[in-house]
């Protein structure tokens, strides 16, 4: 019932196909008019091709070690190539064949006590005699006194009573008990507060923190060496 109502149109879309051989003809004119004016300048079709693709490209030699070089890389003063004709040194490949060869020649430690002096070599372990101050070699030239005496460093410039005084003194006493910085860190630790107390002077003489020194004294403090 459905199919019974319905109509085939048999007629030809005449509109399509002329619009189809129209097309079909501007191409044919356009790739004729191409084919003559490559036979005018006498190229081939392999060359009117390559054209219609884009640019040509370049075949010649192109010399990539002869420019100027940016200077991104560190390049030793013995590394320098004076003629052209040297090639240049890559020193990582002659690490690389050292470590190589290093491998090849060292084996691995058969028992615990050769595993231990290979450690040791390493710095994984203790030298003995124990010395707590290994690796340390400046600081070997230090007396103790220095580290743990350090109540001198805040004179004069420190109250002697006070908040301020009070807070210093813990400090040194913090400082000295560490064990894990040398003296010229200490006394930078020292200088900061005291340069920082410096700067709060005025805040700290108003909230009575530190007293307030007369001319004569403030000119005195300010002749002290730091």
């Amino acid at each position: 019932e459905i199919l019974s109502g319905m109509k085939i149109d048999r007629d030809k879309k005449v509109g399509y196909m002329s619009e189809e051989g129209r097309a079909q003809q501007v191409h044919r004119i356009l790739e004729g008019r191409k084919i003559g004016t490559a036979k005018e300048r006498n190229l081939s079709l392999r060359e009117v091709v390559m054209e219609q693709q884009g640019p040509k490209m370049y075949a010649g030699k192109i010399d990539i070690f002869g420019g100027e070089p940016l200077g991104i890389f560190k390049v030793s003063e013995s590394q320098v190539q004076t003629t052209s004709d040297v090639q240049p040194e890559i020193t990582t490949w002659h690490r690389l064949e050292a470590r190589e060869l290093r491998l090849a020649v060292t084996h691995p430690p058969s028992n615990i006590f050769e595993e231990m002096i290979q450690w040791t070599e390493q710095g994984k372990l203790w030298h003995f005699p124990i010395n707590n101050e290994q690796g340390q070699d400046e600081e070997s030239k230090v007396y103790f006194t220095e580290h743990v005496f350090l109540e001198h460093h805040l004179e004069p410039w420190c109250p002697r009573k006070g908040p301020v005084r009070h807070f210093m003194e813990l400090v040194c006493v913090g400082l000295s008990k560490n064990p894990y910085i040398t003296v010229q860190m200490k006394l930078e630790h020292i200088n900061w507060f005291r340069n920082y107390f410096e700067e709060k002077k005025q805040i700290l003489q108003d909230t009575g923190a530190i007293p307030a020194l007369s001319h004569k004294q403030e000119t005195d403090h300010e002749n002290v060496p730091s």
